[in-house]
C-alpha cells in the first residue's frame, strides 16, 4: 500500500490512441463462483486494523513480545473486530514479499511470528485474524515469469520499475508457488481469513510477458498491445479478461486454503479510482463491481492523500465513494472504507507523517453520516500511539457519531 500513491500517478498517464483495427473478440468467459460469500444480512459492523508485523518484529525477542502486547493492548481498547495482518516481511515498504513470518517452502524465514501473534490477538483481544499476503509480488527466482509492459514510449517490452515487481498470473509456475505460499501459511496459522493485497493489479499495457501472450492467443485475442489498444472493443474486453483472470486465481487460492478452514473469509484491497471513474477499470484491471460479488469484503483504499487529493476537495471525494458504494446491490454492506493514518508522501520528505486522529476521525464520521458500515485504518504504530486511541475511538466505534460538517 505503500507504494499505492506513485503506482496510481504512472498509471493515469494513459496515451490517447486513435481506433484502428476493428477485430472481433470473443466474450469474456464469466468468473466461476467456488464459494458463495457470506450473507449481508449476517454481516455486524465490521471494524478493523491492518497491521504490519514489520512493525512488532525486533531481533530481540523479549522486545518483540513487548511489542505484541502492546498491539493486543491497542486493539482491546478499540474494540475492534478484525486485524489484517501482515504475514511477510516488507520492511522498506516496496510491496514485495521478500520474507515471511512464517515457515514456508519459497522465501526466508524472518521470524516464526505469525502463528503466535494470531493467537494472541484471537485469545487476548478477542478478533478474527486475516492473513494479508500479495497476491502476485513475491521475491523468487528468475525462473518465474514476471508482469512485463508493452513500454510506448520505447515500443518495446520491459518491466516498469515504477510499479509492483509482480508474478505473471498467466504462468502456470508462478502461481502453483504462490499458491503454495498461501497453503503453508493455513497449515500453520489458524487464521480466519485472507487480505488479498492491490498488488494484483495489470495496467493498460499490461502484461506483455510470452506467458500472457499465449493466454490472450488461446482466448482469441491478438498479440499486439498497441493493436488490442487502439480498439475500443477489444480494449474493454482484454480488460475484463485480465481482471477476471485475477479473480479466478484468488479464488483458485481461497479453494485450496478452504481445505484448512472451510470457513474462511476472503476480503480484496480496491484502489479507489475504481469507484470514481469509469476508465480506471482498464488502468487496473479490477472492477468493483465484479469484486462485490467474487469476495465476502472489498477493502477500497478510501485515502485521499495517497490519490493527491487536494484537502478541499477530500470531503467530496469521500462522499462520492460512499455513495457509489450504496448505489450498487449490498454495497455498503460488503465494502470496507480503510483509511490511511499516515501521509506516506511526507515520509518520503523526511516530515512528520502522521494525518492528525482529528482529520482520520472526521473522515469516518463524514462516511458513517452516509451509510458506510464497516471501517478499517492502516497503518498503526503502537509505539507513536499513532493514531491517537482515545480520541480514534468514539468515531471508530459501531455506534460512531453522525457526521456535522
Amino acid at each position: 500500500m505503500r507504494l499505492n500513491g506513485i503506482i496510481t500517478l504512472c498509471l493515469f498517464a494513459l496515451l490517447a490512441l486513435s481506433p484502428a483495427m476493428g477485430f472481433a473478440m470473443p466474450a469474456v468467459p464469466a468468473v466461476q463462483q467456488h464459494h458463495e460469500p457470506i450473507k449481508v444480512a449476517d454481516t455486524e459492523p465490521m471494524r478493523v486494523v491492518q497491521v504490519d508485523l514489520d512493525y512488532i518484529h525486533d531481533p530481540d525477542p523479549a522486545q518483540t513480545e513487548r511489542n505484541l502486547s502492546a498491539l493486543i493492548d491497542r486493539m482491546r481498547r478499540l474494540n475492534i473486530s478484525a486485524v489484517f495482518l501482515q504475514a511477510f516481511a516488507d520492511p522498506a515498504g516496496t510491496g514485495l514479499a521478500s520474507a515471511a513470518y512464517f515457515p514456508n517452502r519459497y522465501l526466508p524465514l524472518r521470524d516464526d511470528l505469525m502463528r503466535h501473534a494470531t493467537l494472541r490477538l484471537q485469545q487476548e483481544a478477542h478478533v478474527k485474524v486475516f492473513g494479508w499476503l500479495p497476491v502476485l509480488s513475491f521475491n523468487l527466482p528468475d525462473t518465474y515469469a514476471r508482469v512485463q509492459r508493452w513500454n510506448t514510449e520505447t515500443q518495446t517490452v520491459d518491466t516498469d520499475p515504477k510499479a509492483y515487481q509482480r508474478l505473471s498470473p498467466f504462468d502456470e509456475a508462478a502461481k502453483e508457488a504462490i499458491i503454495n505460499i498461501y497453503t503453508d501459511m493455513a497449515r500453520q496459522v489458524p487464521i480466519d481469513g485472507v487480505l488479498f493485497h492491490d498488488d494484483a493489479m495489470l495496467s493498460d499495457n499490461e502484461d506483455a510477458s510470452p506467458a500472457a501472450f499465449a493466454a490472450y492467443q488461446q482466448a482469441g485475442f491478438t498479440d499486439n498491445i498497441p493493436a488490442i489498444r487502439a480498439d475500443t472493443d477489444a480494449f474493454a474486453r482484454w480488460s475484463d479478461f485480465k481482471a477476471d483472470t485475477l479473480i479466478v486465481f484468488t479464488h483458485d487460492i481461497a479453494a485450496r486454503l478452504r481445505h484448512e478452514n472451510p470457513k474462511l473469509l476472503t476480503v480484496r484491497n480496491i484502489y479507489a479510482p475504481l469507484l470514481t471513474d469509469s476508465q480506471s477499470r482498464q488502468w487496473f484491471a479490477q472492477d468493483y463491481d465484479k469484486f462485490l460479488n467474487a469476495y465476502d469484503y472489498v477493502a477500497v483504499e478510501a485515502m485521499p492523500r495517497m490519490e493527491k487529493v487536494a484537502s478541499d476537495d477530500a470531503h467530496d471525494w469521500l462522499q462520492r465513494l460512499a455513495v457509489t458504494a450504496s448505489e450498487r446491490a449490498n454495497g455498503l454492506a460488503r465494502t470496507i472504507f480503510e483509511f490511511q493514518a499516515v501521509d506516506w508522501d511526507k515520509q518520503q520528505a523526511g516530515e512528520n507523517r502522521a494525518i492528525p486522529t482529528d482529520e482520520l476521525a472526521g473522515q469516518m464520521r463524514l462516511v458513517a453520516s452516509l451509510g458506510g458500515k464497516h471501517f478499517g485504518y492502516y497503518p498503526d504504530d503502537f509505539a507513536a500511539n499513532t493514531p491517537d486511541v482515545n480520541m480514534l475511538r468514539p468515531a471508530f466505534s459501531p455506534q460512531a457519531q453522525k457526521y456535522t460538517p
